[in-house]
């Protein structure tokens, strides 16, 4: 057991504030799913997604990196990707529709797969600019929050002491922030391809990239998939596409990943940040995950699953 559970080592203590703009985003959200339809507002199907997106994510973004102040902004990998990470992203974006899409529809959450923070139902066919606004709402503007939210301000407060503290984290902050345990699977899959995607690019546009075009695919693509899915002459077929497409896009992303990462190890380049000894990122794990509002916003994530 010693090898796996380290003496404590002696180590600076962290003050994160982190997990205050997180507890916002999440207690947000928890009220507004809660108590949003006692909320009169007109053209609602445009108004409240919005509202809610700017109350639970922008806000408390937008509040963070005020408190963090404007050199905060270069620890963000701001920096615009390469072409090269082109087929990576591809490659991503079919892992990851193919990938959410085979979770989904084994929990039986087809018809939420396309559901974002601020989703709030479909977009209303009216006429063309209220179908841009609602897809502008519901999925465009919703991803690029919550990547640069989650992948990008998480991200960077908790991987100083080691990568996989800053995977777990913002993989169950993103996942929980959902409230919805039938599709959680498909979150924490979305949130750690997206985590491979940021760590093989080193750019956080990449990620925004890969959210934007996924999101916005799987809210077009969805009545699509679930006519194939509930009407299809074999499910067996269509699950063996759908296994087969994941797997496929899944194994070529590990491969140019690899790739990117042995080119970095040739030319010595590394990021000594990471490079954080085992028994220390043993108990700042545990820190991090015994934070009082991690743990409050875990249970706004609990009631918001028993209650949603």
């Amino acid at each position: 057991m010693a090898r796996w559970i380290p003496p404590r080592p002696q180590y600076k203590r962290e003050h994160r504030t982190v997990g205050f703009a997180v507890l916002a985003a999440f207690l947000i959200l928890l009220f507004a799913r809660l108590f949003g339809d006692y909320i009169p507002l007109p053209y609602r199907e445009i108004l409240f997604p919005l509202a809610l997106l700017v109350g639970a994510i922008i806000l408390p973004t937008l509040a963070y990196l005020l408190f963090r102040g404007r050199g905060y902004l270069r620890t963000l990998r701001l920096a615009p990707q390469r072409r090269e990470h082109l087929p990576l992203l591809i490659a991503a974006f079919f892992a990851l529709l193919s990938g959410t899409t085979l979770l989904a529809c084994l929990a039986g959450g087809i018809d939420t797969l396309g559901n974002t923070v601020a989703a709030y139902g479909n977009p209303p066919a009216s006429n063309p600019l209220t179908i841009i606004l609602s897809y502008l709402v519901l999925a465009a503007l919703p991803a690029l929050a919550e990547a640069f939210f989650f992948f990008g301000i998480v991200t960077v407060e908790y991987e100083r002491r080691g990568a996989f503290r800053a995977v777990l984290m913002s993989t169950l902050t993103y996942a929980l922030i959902h409230f919805d345990l039938r599709n959680l699977p498909a979150y924490i899959l979305t949130a750690l391809l997206s985590m491979l995607v940021l760590y093989t690019t080193n750019s956080l546009f990449a990620v925004l990239l890969l959210h934007l075009v996924y999101s916005l695919a799987a809210l077009l693509l969805q009545p699509y998939l679930n006519a194939l899915y509930r009407y299809t002459g074999s499910l067996q077929l269509f699950f063996f596409v759908t296994i087969l497409a994941f797997l496929l896009s899944l194994f070529l992303m590990l491969r140019l990943s690899a790739r990117t990462y042995r080119l970095r190890e040739t030319q010595g380049i590394g990021v000594p940040r990471r490079a954080v000894p085992y028994a220390v990122q043993f108990y700042t794990v545990l820190d991090a995950l015994a934070d009082p509002t991690i743990l409050l916003s875990f249970a706004a994530a609990l009631v918001g699953i028993i209650l949603l």
